[in-house]
């Protein structure tokens, strides 16, 4: 039986060789038609187009390992305005540093007791706005609605809050949760524009003895890690991590009485 294949074989052989053969060949013309070669060669030989292989790429590549492109840093020095709750003066503490390495001139305001409702029905914020004229604002609110059943009551608060900063960038430091949230940080994250929140549920925090304010130095490693973050934020400014020789630095802040409100 092998034998009856072996000439079909060998001119198979033979007829390949011919096509390979002419492949590398110039086309030529016989009695008015002309017989053009088999791209074998071009197939074999031919570089491979880069477009191609740059959309191959992107099909493997899974979607995850795609670089962000993040949004360019403002290097231009700000004029930082913090204001907030009972958790602002600490925050301003280590905040003031940043803004001293960096080359920021820095101001806060410290309403203990307050919340949304507070700093969004009385002119206090308007004031401090026109008094400080900050180009880059820290919001320190929440803490003391983090118990509250239904945070979206405290949402035209928010709105308004946010309507008095303008176009003014901002971040919303989102309160360091010490009970289980009901909401508050969801709600303010969705109203925020979108890079301007800053989550610190489900951080580790070291507590006071109320256990509920973050100690000072839980406090500094709480900005760190805002500014850390800054570089994916809606609009990121010069946040380069305070030398040890900057020694003290004056935080400006202001302490407001608690209302009963």
């Amino acid at each position: 039986m092998k034998s009856n294949y072996t000439g079909l074989w060998l001119l198979l052989t033979l007829a390949l060789s011919v096509i390979v053969s002419f492949s590398f060949s110039d086309d030529f013309s016989v009695g008015g038609w002309t017989i053009k070669k088999a791209p074998v060669a071009e197939t074999l030989f031919t570089e491979p187009d880069e477009s191609a292989l740059e959309m191959l790429d992107c099909e493997l590549l899974p979607e995850q390992e795609i670089a962000q492109v993040e949004i360019e840093i403002d290097s231009v020095p700000k004029n930082i305005f913090l204001f907030g709750d009972s958790m602002t003066f600490n925050l301003a503490l280590r905040l003031a540093k940043y803004a001293k390495q960096n080359g920021h001139q820095f101001h806060a305001v410290n309403w203990d007791s307050s919340n949304t409702k507070i700093w969004a029905e009385t002119d206090t914020l308007s004031h401090y706005l026109t008094l400080y004229k900050p180009d880059y604002i820290f919001i320190s609110l929440g803490s003391n609605e983090v118990y509250f059943k239904n945070p979206s009551t405290r949402l035209p608060y928010v709105k308004k809050i946010l309507e008095r900063l303008g176009d003014t960038p901002y971040v919303w430091i989102g309160p360091p949760n010490w009970n289980e949230d009901t909401g508050i940080n969801d709600m303010l994250e969705s109203t925020c524009k979108k890079g301007s929140f800053f989550r610190s549920q489900g951080m580790e925090f070291k507590r006071k003895k109320d256990k509920i304010h973050p100690t000072r130095e839980s406090s500094a490693l709480w900005i760190d890690s805002i500014m850390r973050w800054m570089p994916k934020s809606s609009h990121p400014i010069l946040a380069s991590e305070p030398s040890d020789s900057i020694g003290k630095v004056n935080a400006n802040v202001v302490f407001l009485k608690a209302l009963n409100k």
